[in-house]
């Protein structure tokens, strides 16, 4: 009689927690879906904002604990035990929630996708925790624990957080700078290594058409220097316009927050155009791919260039690296034009 009880009480634990984790499910997906527009709190402030978001991820952090050891052996938690658990849980989610949707997109889209990507995060991590507690329930697994661990990790991640617009756009810039200095030196070391060893390859081996496959040909390393030189610019471009935004960004107007916004928008697109460049220059080498591309390349910096030149966080005094950057990426993208002028019309 008491097994059964016991078996019974298990079995109500265990449906229990199929129903948050469908109801983690349900909120990943309103997440992802966004939320209607909101009336924006008069009186909100960034500093309140922070504290109160802050706040609900030490809570889930400490909620998430509490479930991994409550579950981590026998006996399993009684169904009250387990009920006020679960609604510890779910209550520190929706205060989490909350507290995101409170965050005006008027303080910038690039911020609130900032914060909105780390509140996906703790949900899914959290979810993933309770997945691997309804596969061994009051046992306990390693997989448990390490999914704890990355609960707490993705709450310790809030401190990292931007805290204002200006400082999520520099994050953006930081980062695909990253990239495409990343791409830079691969390219890079792979043209290097050509002269060494695919040389050799050839001469030792001249029928063999893999050596001819991976090896640049001569109008192909001429083509390859001007397309370097525009990504040299992108990177050059990302450090002045980086160095712009910090010096000179401000989150005091709607305006000046959304001219933020618009360069984070342009910079996203540099680094796939970086990576498509740079692809098309591994051998066999396809020119008119080339050509095309770098001119896309071109376009993006140059947009980069322009919007940057409009913006509040450029001056008068900034007009000489603009200009110079300008002239960089015209004088490669035309270097290109000629060089492949016999694949594509201008």
């Amino acid at each position: 009689m008491a097994a059964a009880m016991e078996e019974k009480m298990s079995e109500n634990v265990a449906n229990q927690l199929d129903t948050l984790h469908s109801n983690l499910k349900l909120v990943m997906e309103q997440l992802k879906e966004g939320e209607a527009r909101r009336q924006v709190q008069e009186d909100f402030t960034l500093p309140v904002f922070w504290e109160r978001l802050g706040a609900t991820f030490k809570i889930l952090s400490h909620e998430a604990t509490k479930m991994c050891l409550m579950f981590s052996k026998p006996p399993v938690p009684s169904e009250e035990e387990s009920r006020s658990l679960i609604e510890g849980v779910e209550k520190s989610i929706l205060a989490m929630i909350s507290a995101f949707y409170s965050l005006p997109k008027e303080q910038g889209l690039t911020l609130r996708k900032s914060v909105h990507l780390s509140v996906m995060s703790v949900v899914e991590e959290l979810q993933d925790l309770v997945n691997h507690i309804i596969k061994s329930v009051g046992k306990g697994s390693s997989a448990q624990l390490l999914s704890t661990g990355s609960v707490w990790e993705c709450c310790e991640d809030f401190s990292q957080l931007p805290k204002d617009n200006k400082e999520a756009v520099l994050l953006i810039i930081r980062n695909t700078a990253g990239l495409v200095q990343d791409a830079l030196q691969e390219i890079e070391e792979a043209r290097d290594n050509d002269a060494g060893i695919t040389a050799q390859d050839r001469l030792e081996f001249p029928e063999d058409p893999d050596n001819s496959e991976q090896a640049w040909t001569e109008s192909d390393k001429v083509l390859m220097a001007p397309c370097l030189g525009l990504v040299k610019a992108a990177k050059a471009c990302l450090k002045k316009v980086s160095g712009a935004v910090k010096s000179g960004g401000k989150c005091d107007m709607v305006e000046r927050i959304a001219q933020l916004d618009d360069m984070a928008d342009l910079v996203n697109q540099i680094s796939p155009h970086v990576d498509d460049t740079v692809l098309s220059l591994y051998p066999p080498m396809d020119h008119s791919a080339v050509r095309a591309h770098a001119l896309a390349l071109s376009g993006v910096l140059k947009n980069v260039l322009d919007m940057a030149k409009c913006s509040h966080f450029t001056t008068e005094t900034d007009s000489s690296w603009l200009q110079f950057l300008q002239n960089a990426v015209d004088h490669n993208v035309d270097k290109v034009r000629d060089l492949t002028q016999d694949h594509n019309s201008s």
